[in-house]
C-alpha cells in the first residue's frame, strides 16, 4: 500500500514538472547559444552531438561519414581558421583547430554529423561556424 501511494506521489510530481515545463520560450538569441553533449543511450557509440557544438576537443571518426579539407598557413589563428572556413571552401559547416601546428580542418557537416569522439587530450578543437571564436 506504501508503494502504491509513493508511486502515485511520484507519477503527480512527474506530471506537475512536464506541465509546469511546457511553456512558451522567450525568443532565440540572435546569437545561438552552445548546447550542451548529449551522453549516448548505454550500449551506443559516444559521439558527441547537439548544435551548435563549440570549443569541443576530440577525434572524428575515420573514415567517416564526411568530407574533410585540410588548411594549413603558418601563424594561423582560431578567428582566421573560423572565418575563412567558406571563403576557402564554400561546403564548410564547421571547423576543427589544432593550434600548436597552426591547422584548420573544415567540414561539410556540423560538429555532431562528424561522428566526434569528445577526448580531453585531444589538440584540435572543434567549431560549428555559428559560434563565435576570438
Amino acid at each position: 500500500m506504501y508503494l502504491k501511494f509513493l508511486g502515485l506521489s511520484a507519477s503527480l510530481v512527474l506530471s506537475s514538472l512536464s506541465t509546469g515545463l511546457s511553456h512558451t520560450s522567450a525568443p532565440a538569441p540572435a546569437h545561438p547559444t552552445p548546447t550542451f553533449d548529449t551522453p549516448p543511450p548505454p550500449g551506443e557509440v559516444p559521439y558527441t552531438t547537439g548544435f551548435p557544438l563549440c570549443k569541443i576537443p576530440g577525434y572524428t571518426a575515420v573514415p567517416g561519414n564526411y568530407t574533410e579539407v585540410i588548411e594549413r598557413q603558418s601563424n594561423s589563428t582560431l578567428k582566421e581558421c573560423h572565418d575563412g572556413c567558406r571563403i576557402v571552401w564554400p561546403l564548410c559547416k564547421s571547423i576543427a583547430f589544432h593550434k600548436r601546428y597552426t591547422e584548420c580542418l573544415f567540414f561539410d557537416r556540423e560538429v555532431q554529423c562528424t561522428q566526434l569522439y569528445r577526448e580531453n587530450s585531444s589538440e584540435f578543437v572543434h567549431y560549428d561556424l555559428e559560434c563565435r571564436v576570438r
